[in-house]
């Protein structure tokens, strides 16, 4: 038996919540995270690239990692999922499309076609 004013079980040191209060199941807590991750994925493909990419990929992976271990609901997977892998994706799209905009700003710099 505890007594009415613990917070713990003395046995096995379980919180102890107040008895009027309604159970709150693990994965009922609505999460933003999929919504927002998804959301800059797509921002990473139309404009922002590495700066929204990467936020989007850390978002996702965080949602998903949520979903596994039961601390969110598994409404919004697919957006967390869609996030991740577009953030991703637009993040390695957009670095290797400036790393060929370099290259060849460097290759016409080099050809000299008025013989200076």
């Amino acid at each position: 038996m505890n007594p009415a004013q613990a917070a713990f079980c003395l046995n096995c040191a379980s919180p102890i919540g107040p008895m009027n209060a309604p159970p709150v199941s693990p994965g009922s807590q609505q999460s933003q995270k999929g919504l927002i991750s998804f959301i800059l994925a797509i921002v990473a493909f139309i404009c922002c690239g590495p700066f929204a990419g990467i936020p989007a990929a850390i978002l996702g992976w965080m949602e998903l990692d949520a979903i596994k271990s039961g601390r969110a609901s598994a409404d919004n997977k697919w957006m967390a999922m869609v996030g991740l892998w577009g953030g991703i994706a637009a993040t390695v799209l957009h670095v290797v499309g400036y790393a060929l905009y370099v290259m060849l700003g460097m290759l016409s710099a080099m050809s000299n076609p008025y013989g200076y």
